[in-house]
């Protein structure tokens, strides 16, 4: 059986950022998205062709898959069909060949973009991760004996002529009251 382009496609190109970004979106432990992570991470980063990772070749490939089936969709769009200057098997024929067109830039459109999805959602994860251990590590840093103690917290007092006039002001907790308030003012 022959692996041709569009065989590539489908079995490669799409099941590899479907998975991926499935097992970046599960919800469980933070050892677990970070394995995931690092797994990801490897993954997006495998040498291909030189210094290009398998992230960026595959999205110069679906990109380039997505242009050319934009042009041929574009390309076959343009052509008259009329029924009645064809024979039914050159219409059938040309009618297949647009809907095949179609149908691969769909597959193509849809390959680009969970490629872009993958790279943006490992991106925003990578970002969480070192955000995460910065806290932790502040939050160690600042736990240290060498932190000061807290001080517990004291209740203000009023001090000087306003606590000797009267009762401390208190707000009102009844509408009725509150609507006092505002008459007054």
């Amino acid at each position: 059986m022959a692996f041709g382009g569009w065989k590539l496609i489908v079995e490669v190109c799409l099941p590899i950022p479907f998975v991926l970004l499935i097992l970046l979106s599960l919800p469980a432990h933070r050892v677990f998205h970070r394995g995931v992570l690092h797994v990801v991470d490897k993954t997006l980063g495998l040498r291909v062709v030189g210094a290009l990772s398998l992230l960026h070749f595959m999205l110069i490939v679906t990109g380039a898959a997505l242009a050319a089936t934009i042009k041929t969709t574009h390309t076959l769009s343009l052509l008259r069909m009329d029924p009645a200057q064809q024979t039914p098997n050159l219409l059938s024929q040309n009618l297949g060949k647009r809907w095949r067109a179609e149908r691969n830039f769909w597959i193509s459109f849809l390959c680009f973009t969970l490629w872009c999805l993958l790279a943006r959602v490992y991106q925003i994860l990578k970002a969480k991760v070192a955000l995460e251990d910065e806290l932790a590590s502040l939050k160690r840093v600042s736990a240290g004996p060498s932190a000061p103690a807290a001080t517990p917290s004291r209740p203000v007092t009023r001090s000087g002529a306003a606590a000797a006039t009267g009762p401390p002001i208190s707000a009102p907790t009844k509408p009725a009251e509150m609507a006092d308030t505002r008459k007054s003012k």
